[in-house]
């Protein structure tokens, strides 16, 4: 069966209950409303470009050496797919809010399937009792248009690190990091419910973050919730 015979099956289908479904996407998946949210706050957080609307979907011109653009769709239907055709060098980046295997059959094989991510939602607040182990300590300060917080060694060096940006009543938590030589003592925590406590104190009642499938697992411990699979592609 055809894409376009799939789409109007799935088409079909839904009018029977009375309502139209995009292809691919499940009731319970968020909206693209909710992914400009995130999109917004991840620019904030990292002093990029804000999106814009283009085509159907969601655009971010990056302008990097690693991102030249990248293009955000809410699914892998014919928006996303005619998005691709006008691509033909590298460093030019589709997501979408499907899962690997979808968002490889909705594209000619050249296309190379990243990692999967997992586009989530946290708790209202979150609880978590890890106290900063000794040798470190903890710094907050603004950059680009959000805040990063910091965990320092003693011997001066970066431990770990997450930022936030603050919008409207949303709060986009990104680049949650944690080096190597201090994983397993709970930073990631500390800098999750230090992030998260300046949200609190904004009265930021929507948390959103895109996570690593190994990141996934501590934002689950701390509360946090899977919204849909998200999924990246680019040329090679």
């Amino acid at each position: 069966m055809s894409f376009a015979d799939k789409q109007a099956a799935n088409l079909r289908a839904s009018a029977e209950f009375g309502q139209l479904l995009p292809l691919n996407i499940n009731p319970m998946n968020p909206d693209l409303a909710l992914i400009e949210r995130w999109l917004i706050g991840r620019s904030l957080a990292r002093g990029l470009p804000l999106p814009f609307h283009q085509a159907g979907g969601l655009c971010v011109e990056v302008g990097n050496a690693v991102e030249l653009r990248r293009h955000v769709f809410l699914d892998a239907g014919l928006a996303l797919q005619a998005c691709a055709k006008q691509i033909h060098v590298p460093r030019v980046y589709l997501k979408a809010a499907v899962d690997p295997g979808t968002l490889r059959s909705a594209l000619p094989g050249h296309w190379r399937i990243e990692d999967i991510g997992y586009l989530m939602q946290g708790p209202t607040a979150m609880v978590a009792n890890t106290e900063l182990p000794q040798d470190y300590r903890i710094t907050l300060e603004a950059e680009h248009g959000g805040y990063i917080a910091r965990i320092m060694h003693v011997s001066d060096t970066t431990a770990a690190f997450g930022r936030i940006a603050l919008r409207v009543g949303c709060a986009v938590f990104d680049q949650i990091v944690t080096d190597e030589a201090h994983r397993r003592l709970g930073l990631g925590t500390v800098v999750m419910k230090t992030l998260d406590s300046m949200a609190e104190r904004a009265r930021k009642t929507e948390r959103l973050l895109v996570a690593t499938k190994d990141g996934r697992a501590l934002y689950e411990k701390l509360g946090w919730r899977v919204l849909s699979p998200w999924s990246t592609a680019v040329l090679p």
